[in-house]
């Protein structure tokens, strides 16, 4: 990847020093290179196909636990989108990263009377006060991106006497995690040897890491069986000395997982200064930032994206199906689509990952 960039910056050289304004034929190498950015797998729609007719002016609240994270407010502006077409009010109320402000903005979202509320990233269990006053006030409470529905395992609050989200729209997450391990045993270049970084908190965290470890077992990866934890606080100059002091320890480690890419993106950029060049670092989200590591031809190697516009789509779809009264769609997730991103596959510059197919005009049809 070195010597690609070393080419790219000699042809460069070339077309500044001589003025052409011709095409200049690009070495083998970059022509590979060029052709392999968009290299995208054909995806078809498959979501649902029981139409729903979208309501008109109905009052949508929106809580996203933190709108200064993209994770979170994509699929609240996915969701705005829609609800521009059908003329729908909707409000946003911030969670902020507290479950105290995140409680406040769901009962501030009741206060403004809303036809439903729709939640991003919420963990039920750290908003119960919020979601009994919803019950209470008869206003359906939805979710999104928790991994806590089908295709993955739904919680059983109700055991430990607690309240759940309507339903959660969300990836399959064990797959996604299955499909990392996958690619891992198909770019093995060197020991094999993995190290798996844990930040426990989160349901769509475990779910991923069941899946990796399981398809790990069905390869021949070394793997360490001690997962490496951390926490949000750590994330940066803490987390970065962890993996490096790690890698120093095992100088046979060559695939550093971690369970997403503001993570990533940091340890990366920390191994590279520190000159530490046989890893590779994987992530998950898909986010621009890691994009562009993997684009440059850094440590950074994959990350398992999904595409969180379609997750907002999916998540405005079954609520439309509660507004109505109609049965929700199964899965619940409506089979969001997902990709292992890769030199191989990356989308176009300053893009984020997103399926080859027009899924809007399929939502569209089934909403109009």
């Amino acid at each position: 990847m070195k010597r690609i960039r070393i080419l790219a910056v000699l042809v460069l050289t070339v077309f500044l020093m001589t003025g052409c304004d011709a095409l200049i034929e690009l070495p083998e190498e970059l022509k590979e290179e060029e052709v392999q950015k968009t290299d995208l797998k054909e995806t078809k729609f498959e979501g649902p196909a029981e139409k729903a007719k979208a309501p008109k002016g109905v009052k949508v609240a929106l809580v996203p636990a933190q709108a200064s994270l993209s994770g979170c407010i994509v699929p609240c502006e996915a969701i705005q989108e829609v609800g521009e077409r059908y003329d729908w009010d909707i409000q946003m109320f911030d969670g902020k990263g507290t479950p105290d402000e995140e409680n406040t903005a769901i009962m501030n979202a009741i206060a403004w009377q809303a036809d439903i509320i729709i939640t991003i990233s919420l963990d039920a269990r750290s908003v119960q006060q919020g979601i009994q006053a919803a019950n209470t006030a008869g206003i359906p409470i939805v979710s999104g991106s928790n991994g806590t529905d089908d295709p993955n395992p739904r919680l059983d609050l109700e055991e430990a006497g607690l309240v759940d989200f309507l339903y959660d729209v969300g990836p399959d997450y064990r797959a996604l995690g299955t499909a990392m391990a996958e690619w891992m045993e198909s770019h093995r270049e060197l020991s094999g040897h993995v190290v798996i970084y844990s930040c426990p908190g989160s349901y769509s965290v475990e779910y991923f890491e069941d899946g990796l470890l399981a398809g790990l077992e069905q390869t021949e990866l070394s793997v360490d069986s001690q997962l490496q934890k951390f926490t949000f606080e750590q994330m940066g100059d803490e987390l970065n000395r962890m993996v490096i002091g790690y890698v120093t320890a095992n100088p046979e480690t060559e695939f550093i997982f971690l369970p997403f890419d503001p993570a990533a993106v940091s340890v990366t950029e920390a191994l590279e200064t520190a000159g530490i060049q046989d890893v590779k670092v994987c992530g998950v989200l898909g986010n621009q930032e890691m994009i562009s590591l993997i684009r440059q031809g850094t440590v950074a190697s994959c990350t398992a994206a999904y595409d969180n516009v379609y997750l907002g789509y999916a998540t405005a779809d079954q609520a439309i199906r509660v507004l109505n009264g109609q049965k929700l769609a199964a899965p619940r997730g409506e089979n969001l689509p997902y990709q292992i991103i890769d030199i191989q596959s990356l989308p176009k510059e300053g893009e984020a990952w997103a399926p080859n197919m027009n899924y809007k005009e399929r939502y569209y049809e089934l909403w109009d």
